[in-house]
């Protein structure tokens, strides 16, 4: 064969530069916001035909309506440290063509600043380590809600790159022999599994933190919530009979809550 015959095509870059990309994840990150759902109900959904731009302003002005009587003023539901974030639920799966937009979302309480955090201020942590400890944090957090954090979503709460969020999750996982629950996790290998009941049961054999930790291959601040929600779900199971009263209070999902429930042993005098 010739090989001063052979033709080579040239490599399609489009759509691959650096700001090409980033205009895809701002664009995904720019529909979980509200004006670009109610966006998209308008032209996609109620029939209208007047088009994005006198679409855009009527949203803007039920916008400002719903800011001006709908304001989250009850501070005593968000604790210091913490932040709302809206994340997407367990089982609402991706599809192809389906935007951001057009993707159910679901409010989601994460502690972006703990006790734990602050430790490490005076325990000299690494930052590396404060941040796949944040990772966990924020994904058990939001799967335990019924949610997934997505290595952008990820990215966002950290102010790193995407790549770098992966970075993370990845060495987390690899540090600790499991999985951690973001979206790309749960949405591929179909379900999340929970170390709870053996965490909780170690617990109440009496063991401390430092060997439960050991023991399960969890890091302190994954042990520490594990025990404080299980606490929570208790404490409020002799105040509670109704399942759901006690998932809106300490905001876990209500299967999370019955798993607690299950967990709590028949002499236990609350």
């Amino acid at each position: 064969m010739n090989n001063h015959n052979l033709t080579f095509l040239p490599r399609n870059t489009i759509g691959q530069s650096k700001e090409s990309i980033a205009l895809r994840r701002y664009n995904r990150l720019k529909g979980k916001s509200l004006k670009h759902i109610l966006l998209d109900r308008f032209m996609n959904n109620y029939g209208y035909d007047k088009g994005p731009i006198t679409a855009s302003a009527i949203v803007d002005d039920l916008l400002a309506i719903i800011e001006q009587y709908y304001r989250y003023n009850d501070n005593s539901f968000i604790k210091q440290g913490q932040m709302v974030w809206h994340a997407v639920p367990v089982d609402e799966y991706p599809k192809k063509g389906k935007k951001m937009a057009q993707t159910k979302l679901k409010p989601v309480v994460l502690d972006i600043i703990s006790d734990s955090d602050i430790e490490a201020v005076k325990d000299l942590s690494q930052h590396r380590e404060i941040r796949m400890t944040r990772v966990e944090r924020w994904t058990s957090q939001a799967f335990d809600q019924g949610a997934l954090l997505s290595q952008l979503d990820l990215a966002v709460l950290l102010n790193v790159s995407e790549m770098t969020a992966g970075q993370y999750v990845r060495e987390y996982e690899s540090l600790y022999g499991r999985q951690l629950p973001t979206r790309g996790n749960i949405q591929l290998i179909g379900g999340g599994q929970t170390h709870k009941q053996e965490i909780i049961s170690l617990y109440l054999k009496g063991y401390l933190v430092p060997t439960i930790c050991q023991r399960t291959n969890h890091s302190r601040d994954a042990v520490e919530r594990y025990i404080r929600d299980f606490e929570s779900v208790k404490l409020l199971s002799t105040k509670f009979d109704d399942v759901d009263t006690i998932s809106r209070i300490i905001r876990l999902a209500t299967s999370v809550v019955k798993q607690y429930l299950d967990l709590i042993p028949l002499d236990s005098n609350g």
